[in-house]
């Protein structure tokens, strides 16, 4: 009698373990996971906004909140490249969270990747001076905001980050070099 309870009581937990694992179970707590295209050149918003490339095919979470790549975790954007990743968003506890967020999106695979040519040219006109946008790294690397870049022989990077909290305005082009740090300060005025 109690072997066959006990049968019984592991049949049931097999059964169980089973169709929670398959799938067996509503799915709100295993999260969404869909498809987002990268852009290869990241977008100036201006001061204080997030400079970061634009997301297409799911642009934002199920519950409005626009996708940044900074906020794919496990992700991160090199400039030139292009994306398409699957993510997986769920719901998380705010408890305790800084900004309050009850999403989480994680990088689930980089699908495919693919740089643009070398010389192809970026420019951003208007980028305000003020909070630091441009910064000396170490010798010979500079970086906008999050984005690491090298600077041409005949452009005065280190003029540019001296004057990087002034106030003004200046434009900016930068060109597609590949290799570790991928792009070129090539001018500035």
């Amino acid at each position: 009698m109690e072997f066959k309870n006990l049968s019984r009581s592991l049949s049931l937990a097999f059964m169980t373990a089973y169709l929670f694992g398959c799938g067996g179970s509503s799915g709100s707590d295993d999260g969404t996971e869909y498809t987002v295209t990268v852009a290869s050149e990241p977008v100036y918003y201006g001061l204080g906004i997030q400079f970061t490339p634009p997301i297409t095919g799911h642009g934002t979470t199920q519950s409005g909140q626009e996708i940044f790549t900074t906020s794919i975790e496990g992700f991160e954007h090199e400039f030139g490249t292009s994306y398409e990743l699957r993510v997986l968003e769920k719901n998380v506890d705010t408890e305790g969270v800084a900004d309050g967020s009850s999403i989480s999106i994680e990088l689930v695979e980089v699908i495919s990747s693919q740089s643009d040519s070398v010389g192809t040219s970026y420019v951003y006109s208007e980028v305000e001076l003020s909070g630091n946008p441009f910064t000396d790294k170490e010798e010979g690397v500079y970086s906008f905001y999050q984005y690491e870049f090298l600077c041409a022989e005949n452009a005065d990077c280190d003029a540019l980050v001296a004057i990087a909290d002034s106030g003004g305005l200046v434009e900016v082009e930068f060109e597609y070099t590949g290799g570790e740090i991928p792009v070129t300060l090539v001018r500035w005025n």
